[in-house]
């Protein structure tokens, strides 16, 4: 019998409301295809320093902000530029949502990582806050001066 390789994000789309698959199926292929560029940008001047596969999973839980993301969703975020079968484990993601929460925490970013025991994370931040665009008078690394001259 064949490995499918897509059967975890095809489960994962399908367990989305009916009047959402398309919509999710749709901001998953974006997010593979979609120039990350300015989200990068603008987490390094946050000053976050993450890998760039734990980045990827920064990115997706931001794309889906306020909505839950699954595992097998942030799984494949991470691994997206590795053939299928070279997927690391889950424990990868957990890792990675917990570095980067440290960053969060060592930044200041005022933005929540919830935990969905056994489905998945979702992101949360106040309105208006984007990674890609910075004010350096409202997100500055503890212990930077806070402020203008």
């Amino acid at each position: 019998m064949a490995h499918d390789a897509l059967a975890a994000i095809r489960d994962d789309i399908m367990a989305q409301p009916a009047q959402d698959r398309v919509d999710y199926a749709l901001d998953i292929l974006e997010y593979y295809l979609a120039p990350a560029a300015a989200f990068a940008t603008g987490c390094a001047a946050l000053g976050i320093v993450l890998p760039r596969a734990d980045l990827r999973i920064l990115h997706m839980l931001d794309r889906r902000r306020g909505s839950l993301v699954t595992l097998e969703a942030l799984v494949a975020a991470r691994y997206f530029d590795r053939a299928i079968d070279h997927w690391g484990r889950d424990a990868r993601v957990y890792d990675a949502i917990s570095k980067i929460r440290g960053e969060f925490d060592r930044c200041v970013i005022p933005a929540q990582i919830e935990t969905w025991a056994g489905v998945g994370y979702r992101l949360t931040a106040p309105a208006g806050f984007t990674f890609e665009q910075v004010d350096p008078f409202t997100c500055h690394p503890r212990g930077a001066a806070q402020g203008g001259a």
